[in-house]
């Protein structure tokens, strides 16, 4: 049945045009055959009109030939008749009106009617030639309006926001100093390391002055024979890399026109992109390290590192654990997407830990940090406590994913009190845990009793960080594992790196063999998307969509 429903769809276009060509001939034959009948009457009518004229065949030949021919008939096959008879057959018929019978001769009605069939004919192929363009003209639009709907999900989920008035606006500003989330644009300072026997600070400000007029007030200084120290203000978040990338090409350019044997690896960049009102001496030293990565690395000549002036430092893991003992965290939900149609599949829980000098602070900032399995248990215990008592106070049909600090995968009595909270919150499939590519793979014996629980719960699993589809094959026998998130190095500028469009490609193809959803984490840009869902991606989450939202209840739309 599928195999008769894809053939059916491929050749499309060639039975329609069959049963065009079937429907155009039988019309044909249907117009004949009418013409035909009325060809038919009038010689009826013919001899009525010879028998009450009470003509004889025999003595009113040429009267009765002479209005044969009025009437498009002939008494008998003319000499110019026979000629043509070798391509058209005259038509002979007996007429009969009550004592009087004639028996006379025509052409067929399709050449004596010929121009009737030609312009009724030339009216149909015009109609089905306009409603065929009409036709192209309105599943195009279909396809943009589609291609639309996924590149643009928030204008889905804003009039559905408008409609359930279940989100509550926040100015972006306000969304930034809560959420920590990055502003719309950062400053760039750069450390560039050029060999080049040329003026270098009169060489960058002239490629200022010439290839990018957008920028305005760019500081640039030189540190000494072979350094310079170069500011951006104001570069879009989604173009650092690019302006970077553009930087770096036209130093080679200005530089080859000065030393032909200078080559692109002579020029190394070393960046830190940061908001205003950062520490300078550190913005420099982020800078100074990624100008080593540059320097260290043969085919990379740029590096970013970034920095978030109310992240700056990091909280220690006593600090942590003691913010959370006394209370002093919050969690947001990042919504993920479905590219398809916009709707939201399920949040990721994000835990904040407040600070009293820098603010709300992101798990990154501290996640990695050695703890103790007592402080790691606490951790999670709080997260997990939190997320259960928004589902019981606002149930909702939408996931919940939890991303677990390593070493609680492995910690028994931590899963002891899962399976006791799972119990209790008789929601365990609206409950999924994530755990990174490596943390898995690496320790799959190790994980046999948390998924013992999981799977006794009924809950889920995803797997976080797919960096290639080399092991997606090993999730077979894993029931527990519902889908898998890429990560965000190969998510980054996914439109202008084709080897990492491969590896996505791969890793969709090996997913979709086990059923496996592929999601995407981290998207920034309209262009990022549209890339994703022409690889097969199933949905996406990241700041392009939306920021982490506060409350739980913000997100769900019934």
């Amino acid at each position: 049945m599928q195999k008769t429903k894809h053939w059916l769809l491929k050749n499309f276009k060639g039975i329609s045009f069959v049963l065009f060509l079937m429907m155009l001939i039988s019309f044909n034959f249907i117009l004949n055959d009418a013409l035909h009948q009325k060809v038919h009457v009038s010689g009826q009518q013919f001899v009525k009109q010879v028998f009450e004229l009470n003509l004889s065949p025999s003595i009113n030949n040429d009267v009765l030939i002479a209005l044969a021919k009025s009437e498009g008939f002939m008494l008998e096959v003319q000499k110019s008749a026979e000629h043509f008879r070798s391509l058209v057959n005259l038509d002979r018929e007996v007429f009969t009106y009550k004592t009087l019978s004639l028996s006379l001769y025509h052409y067929p009605a399709w050449v004596t009617q010929s121009y009737l069939f030609i312009l009724l004919n030339l009216i149909i192929l015009g109609a089905v030639n306009w409603s065929y363009r009409w036709w192209r003209l309105l599943k195009v639009n279909h396809k943009v309006a589609l291609k639309n709907q996924v590149i643009h999900p928030t204008k889905t989920t804003q009039q559905k926001q408008k409609k359930t008035q279940l989100i509550k606006q926040v100015k972006s500003c306000e969304l930034s100093s809560l959420y920590g989330a990055n502003a719309v644009s950062h400053s760039l300072f750069l450390l560039i390391e050029c060999d080049c026997n040329v003026d270098k600070k009169a060489s960058f400000k002239v490629l200022i002055t010439k290839k990018l007029t957008e920028l305005k007030g760019a500081s640039v200084k030189e540190l000494n024979s072979s350094y310079l120290a170069v500011t951006l203000p104001n570069i879009p978040i989604n173009e650092l890399d690019s302006y970077i990338e553009k930087l770096h090409k036209n130093l080679f350019l200005i530089c080859q026109n000065h030393q032909k044997n200078i080559t692109h690896k002579d020029i190394k960049i070393g960046a830190c992109d940061y908001q205003i009102g950062a520490d300078q001496v550190t913005v420099y030293q982020l800078a100074k390290s990624a100008l080593v990565l540059s320097q260290s690395n043969l085919l990379q000549h740029c590096h970013r590192l970034a920095l978030n002036h109310c992240q700056e430092k990091l909280l220690s893991s006593k600090q942590v654990i003691e913010n959370i003992k006394k209370n002093k965290f919050i969690l947001f939900f990042q919504p993920l997407f479905e590219l398809s149609s916009g709707e939201i599949l399920q949040h990721e829980a994000l835990i904040r830990v407040r600070h009293s000098q820098l603010g709300l602070l992101a798990a990154r900032y501290f996640i990695k940090q050695v703890y103790s399995n007592q402080d790691a248990l606490i951790l999670d215990k709080a997260v997990i406590t939190q997320v259960k008592k928004l589902m019981l106070s606002e149930p909702s049909a939408l996931t919940v994913s939890i991303n677990l600090h390593p070493k609680n995968w492995f910690n028994n009595a931590f899963w002891e009190w899962v399976t006791n909270q799972m119990a209790e919150l008789k929601l365990n499939a609206k409950l999924q845990f994530e755990i990174s590519e490596i943390e898995f793979f690496t320790h799959r014996e190790l994980l046999t009793n948390a998924l013992n629980v999981i799977k006794k719960g009924h809950s889920h699993i995803v797997i976080d960080n797919i960096k290639s589809s080399e092991k997606v094959a090993m999730l077979v026998g894993y029931s527990q594992v519902c889908g898998l998130k890429l990560s965000y190095e190969l998510v980054h500028l996914l439109n202008e790196n084709t080897q990492n469009q491969k590896k996505i490609k791969k890793i969709v193809e090996a997913a979709n063999l086990l059923n496996l959803p592929v999601y995407a984490v981290g998207v920034e840009t309209q262009k990022e998307l549209f890339t994703l869902g022409k690889l097969g991606v199933v949905g996406a989450q990241g700041f392009y969509f939306s920021e982490p939202l506060q409350e739980f209840t913000q997100a769900v739309f019934n």
